[in-house]
């Protein structure tokens, strides 16, 4: 029976847990680049948002630049006006027909001459067919800006 032999006792085993800290820390460093790329930076400062007026003369002088096809001109241009005019004396216009946003507006009478002739030639465009040359669309995008800049 010399070929039995006892139990031996407990081998300890080498532990390496540093790798698991590593990799704890590295997961740590993952997450917060992340979250970082993520969030907006924050200045400080709250942009100041544009008005009526600015963002009329911006869209007009874009309205050129594209120079779209007449139809979509005086569509757009009149769209540009009438959003306007909501924005500057708070008539809803873009619903409403040019006659009844005309009546409840308060205008002088130089600039409801000039806004009404204008609207009235966008209307014949987009409803009657009208097609005026290169040189009505130029004057219309003139009327328009300079409502726009009486206006403000």
């Amino acid at each position: 029976m010399e070929d039995i032999r006892d139990i031996k006792g407990l081998v300890p085993v080498p532990h390496a847990w540093w790798w698991l800290w590593v990799l704890l820390v590295l997961l740590i460093v993952i997450v917060i680049c992340f979250w970082r790329r993520k969030k907006p930076a924050i200045t400080g400062e709250t942009p100041v948002p544009l008005s009526a007026f600015e963002i009329a003369l911006a869209a007009i002088q874009k309205l050129r630049s594209e120079s779209p096809p007449v139809e979509v001109f005086y569509t757009r241009l009149s769209d540009i006006v009438r959003r306007f005019i909501e924005g500057q004396f708070g008539l809803h216009a873009p619903e409403r027909t040019t006659e009844e946003f005309l009546a409840e507006a308060s205008l002088s009478p130089a600039r409801m001459t000039l806004l009404g002739g204008f609207l009235q030639e966008a209307d014949l465009v987009k409803f009657a067919r009208h097609r005026p040359g290169e040189d009505d669309t130029e004057r219309a995008a003139t009327a328009a800006e300079k409502f726009i800049r009486e206006s403000a």
